[in-house]
């Protein structure tokens, strides 16, 4: 059973991402990338001024479907050779020459990835934003609540609410610190030809690059095609992401207990069961927990993909074309379950203070 089936696509998925990471968005940021290579080309002198305004309108009007590449991605192991075919199909036999010219397929996906990464992170950052506002308003509202705290399972001592939502508040605000820093290694130009020293392009290779770069709003760097770092590094930024919401959802499942009967998860119509109407399930709390392990076990394959062997390896390569697409779309879906659950949230204050009040009088000295 795929998450990402049409039955899933709302509990397990994020409609959202899943347009930013698409393929149709692959294709779009992989044209964008051939655009950018050639004007960059040009104005460095490499390739003619008319070559690149050629190919500037020809693949702005391109229109390639997933469909169309599918073929020539299973011969080649890669989208970009028939995509540059079917790109030559309308252009004229000089632009041909200079279309994609001293790059190599992995600068193009490379590249694409890091749009549509820097897309999605968009669109995660402001969730978490979002977040920490309501976060901050729960703690407004009823952060002086007394109610229990439990340590190893057991009831310790009382403390507030608000310790509680503090522990889901303040690592959300040091991921944002820690993105801050992560987006200067992580937002950058892929360009290195064949063996990624840009032997092609002389003298002017760093300059192409750092007009390349200029092109996509991305930062100038030297090729990375065997260093994954900055991309294991991000990923595990989402894997500590889900793991701070996943703390979250663990502490909302034990609250949201009968015995318990803190919290209720959703106010506005939490999980039913179809044995017992009585119960409001927490769902979406299950959801991030769950979301927040296979994002745990994704971040391990991705680290394999640092042992990229020699100058290029697909094996290597591989991995994290399968990894990095899941572990944000799984990021974005447990931030869109946080965001119900803050803004839906039913604390039973009264509750608390009962738990408070049993254990006073059971551990009275």
């Amino acid at each position: 059973m795929n998450y990402q089936s049409i039955i899933f696509s709302k509990y397990l998925g994020d409609e959202q991402l899943q347009t930013i990471i698409s393929d149709e968005a692959l294709i779009n940021k992989m044209l964008q990338f051939e655009i950018a290579l050639a004007k960059a080309q040009a104005s460095t002198g490499i390739i003619p001024a008319e070559a690149a305004a050629e190919i500037d309108h020809a693949l702005t009007q391109l229109s390639i479907k997933p469909a169309d590449l599918s073929a020539g991605t299973l011969q080649n192991g890669i989208p970009i050779i028939k995509l540059l075919d079917l790109a030559k199909e309308k252009l004229s036999a000089d632009a041909k020459k200079h279309l994609h010219y001293g790059a190599t397929s992995q600068d193009v996906m490379d590249t694409a990835q890091i749009l549509m990464i820097r897309d999605a992170v968009d669109l995660i950052e402001e969730r978490i934003k979002t977040l920490i506002q309501r976060l901050i308003q729960l703690i407004k509202q009823y952060g002086d609540t007394p109610c229990m705290a439990h340590t190893r399972g057991q009831q310790a001592m009382p403390i507030t609410f608000g310790v509680k939502i503090n522990a889901w508040l303040q690592p959300l605000q040091r991921q944002l610190q820690r993105l801050a820093e992560i987006k200067k290694r992580l937002l950058v130009v892929q360009l290195g030809g064949a063996a990624g020293t840009l032997s092609v392009y002389g003298n002017k290779g760093q300059q192409l690059v750092d007009e390349l770069a200029k092109e996509l709003s991305l930062q100038s760097i030297t090729q990375w095609h065997a260093q994954r770092d900055n991309l294991s590094e991000f990923t595990n930024w989402l894997a500590m992401l889900t793991g701070i919401l996943g703390k979250m959802g663990a502490d909302i499942l034990v609250m949201s207990q009968s015995e318990i009967n803190e919290v209720l998860e959703n106010s506005e119509g939490g999980g039913k069961s179809s044995a017992m109407p009585h119960k409001n399930n927490p769902v979406l709390s299950e959801a991030i927990v769950a979301l927040s392990k296979i994002n745990a076990t994704l971040q391990m394959q991705q680290l394999q993909s640092m042992l990229h062997v020699n100058e290029r390896d697909a094996t290597a390569w591989i991995l994290e074309w399968n990894a990095v697409p899941q572990m944000l779309i799984n990021t974005g879906t447990a931030l869109n379950h946080a965001l119900t659950i803050s803004a839906n949230i039913k604390v039973k204050t009264e509750n608390m203070k009962r738990n408070v009040e049993q254990f006073l009088s059971t551990n009275k000295k």
